[in-house]
């Protein structure tokens, strides 16, 4: 039926012309939930439907509830999440897609994902789901309802800003709120904390460029994530796009490195524990990790490859660190010179 933006699914849930399917995913992972948050209010509420785990999806459960008739409300409302169709066997895609074909008239099944990359890994604008999700999107969206909600550019978010600020009592040019939007990888949760705590700050006055560049420390994650990823998978021309992405935030190399570091290592102990039969939960317990989102990813990663293969990285990771801090050698070409003995590991 449709491919809609967030306003216009606003005004569809407005207007209560329901499609009985939803799939909501995108690189904006704040407007995903809050499309997911409205969808289930409609439906009335959280005690009014039956939730899900996509990652552990029980067809059977599924085609069971699928077929239930609403008892005191109007649709039987199913919500599943994170449900990532990569990890299905044949067997159950076919299922989860007769499932889809067959769905009652008072069943509402709600589909979004927050929790895993759908692009698996890739970036640009022609970006496309995975093969397997990209399926079961494109049946959603001649059979029901789309959102796909990437992030919005820089000099799409710096009007954003600009109005959010003046509501705040508070200034800031646009040279400075695209600066912000680029801080902040264009997230428009981060854009709305670092807001909070620059119009604190300047007390009704002025945010300027300077302000921000002392006062908002880049969020590197999207873009390390792209780069260690090219590395693994050896796909230089993706890694060397991630490089030229992370150089365009104009962060400090020591920061920088830190970050691709981090990011290997959390890779690193994946593989380690794979290879010891150690699931996702026992490595969150055993490295204090707070959110699974980047173990769950580092596992996804960490397929086929070894802890040895990625110590290697580490090791010129922490050999250029060194090479910087004495001053040797100019500190993108070291950077540059490091990822590409990386992927020739």
């Amino acid at each position: 039926m449709s491919i809609l933006n967030e306003k216009d699914l606003q005004m569809q849930i407005k207007t209560g012309q329901f499609s009985n399917l939803y799939y909501f995913y995108g690189e904006d992972s704040v407007a995903v939930k809050r499309c997911t948050d409205r969808m289930i209010k409609a439906m009335g509420g959280m005690t009014e439907i039956t939730k899900l785990d996509g990652s552990n999806l029980n067809f059977s459960q599924l085609a069971d509830e699928a077929e239930l008739c609403p008892m005191f409300a109007e649709y039987n409302c199913i919500y599943i999440h994170d449900c990532n169709a990569e990890a299905f066997k044949e067997s159950e895609r076919k299922a989860l897609m007769q499932i889809l074909e067959q769905v009652s008239d008072q069943t509402i099944l709600l589909f979004d994902v927050t929790g895993f990359d759908i692009y698996g890994g890739k970036n640009g604008k022609n970006k496309k789901p995975t093969a397997k999700n990209k399926k079961i999107i494109d049946y959603i969206a001649k059979n029901g309802t789309v959102c796909c909600l990437d992030l919005k550019n820089p000099a799409q978010l710096a009007g954003d800003i600009i109005a959010a600020t003046k509501k705040r009592g508070c200034m800031i040019e646009r040279p400075a709120a695209q600066l912000l939007a680029i801080l902040c990888n264009c997230q428009t949760l981060m854009i709305r904390n670092e807001l909070d705590k620059l119009c604190s700050f300047i007390n009704g006055g002025m945010i300027t460029e300077q302000m921000i560049q002392d006062m908002v420390a880049p969020q590197l994650d999207k873009n390390v994530y792209a780069l260690t990823t090219a590395v693994i998978r050896h796909r230089a021309a993706d890694a060397m796009r991630a490089v030229n992405e992370l150089m365009s935030l104009r962060v400090e190399m020591p920061y920088l490195m830190a970050a691709v570091s981090g990011s290997l290592i959390d890779v690193q102990r994946a593989a380690a524990a794979r290879k010891a039969g150690k699931t996702v939960q026992d490595v969150m317990h055993d490295f204090d990790y707070k959110f699974s989102y980047s173990v769950e990813r580092a596992f996804r990663d960490s397929v086929g490859e070894s802890p040895e293969h990625i110590a290697k990285c580490l090791r010129l990771l922490c050999d250029a660190e060194k090479q910087m801090h004495s001053g040797m050698m100019d500190e993108r070409v070291l950077f540059e010179k490091t990822v590409i003995e990386m992927l020739r590991r």
